[in-house]
């Protein structure tokens, strides 16, 4: 049995949220950015602790994407609505390509308003 590496585990959410932008880099496992320029299209998923519900985001380079620098927000319409451990990965797309990031955990607290 290999031993399965620790997802990345984001902070920062709380229910409800949106709005806010959500900054991260694209890595490797040596620690290293990914030029992502070649891709045109980026979007980002994320599933609920539950599974029960997938949020959709468009997402976007900081820069041009060869430092691997990519932005997202939530929407009004559909932010995270329930506290918990959200899967959450990128999709980036080009002609004929599609890339997935590792997925990766975001930390969604609760709101008390």
């Amino acid at each position: 049995m290999s031993k399965r590496t620790p997802r990345l585990l984001l902070r920062g959410a709380a229910v409800g949220e949106y709005g806010k932008t959500y900054v991260v880099t694209l890595k490797n496992f040596e620690d290293e950015s990914q030029d992502a320029s070649a891709y045109s299209n980026l979007n980002l998923y994320f599933r609920s602790p539950d599974g029960t519900k997938t949020v959709n985001c468009t997402g976007a380079f900081v820069t041009d994407g060869s430092d691997g620098l990519l932005s997202w927000s939530f929407d009004s319409s559909d932010p995270l609505d329930r506290e918990g451990i959200w899967s959450g990965q990128a999709k980036l797309y080009q002609s004929g390509q599609e890339s997935r990031s590792y997925i990766f955990d975001l930390e969604c607290d609760g709101s008390l308003g």
